[in-house]
């Protein structure tokens, strides 16, 4: 028990998901020096682990980047109420900063809204603003850049269903 706790404070998904926690906290709930505190957090994650974000927009539940170098989540809103597992290189980016689904998306910090147990393959790109449903797999340097509402292994540029067979192996363990 106290192994596996030891393993998993080790581990740097855990580490990502304390940063994004704690930079969330300064962010939304101290006053006046919280949102540079924030700020100087999300640029140490970037520093430490090669991973670009805003923290302010990342609201997912269980979040795993188990290999951080090259993500970019930015600042545009991701929100998942479930389990979410991001591999090395992946980009979630806007279509268009004047979309005005993009802009009232931004607003509410929901430009990418993900489903339990999505997982989005190495070097993957997600163009938004879009939806990705429970239990989607995005293969490896695939292209999102519409919305996914059926359950399934999707792949290509842009991405298309090739299997209706998943498994949460990937998140399994958040």
């Amino acid at each position: 028990m106290i192994k596996r706790r030891l393993v998993k404070w080790w581990s740097i998904a855990f580490h990502i998901q304390a940063f994004i926690g704690v930079s969330r906290f300064f962010y939304f709930k101290i006053p006046l020096i919280g949102k540079p505190v924030s700020m100087i957090l999300d640029r140490l994650l970037l520093l430490i682990y090669g991973i670009d974000l805003a923290a302010s927009g990342v609201a997912v539940k269980s979040l795993s980047i188990a290999h951080p170098a090259g993500v970019l989540l930015g600042g545009n809103g991701i929100y998942s109420e479930g389990r979410v597992a991001i591999m090395a290189g992946v980009k979630f980016v806007g279509k268009s900063p004047n979309d005005p689904e993009y802009q009232r998306r931004h607003k509410m910090r929901r430009v990418f809204v993900l489903g339990d147990n999505v997982v989005i393959g190495a070097n993957s790109v997600v163009v938004g603003p879009v939806d990705i449903c429970d239990n989607v797999i995005v293969g490896t340097m695939s292209l999102v850049n519409k919305s996914i509402t059926e359950p399934g292994i999707y792949v290509g540029c842009p991405v298309k269903k090739v299997s209706e067979v998943t498994s949460d192996e990937w998140v399994r363990h958040l």
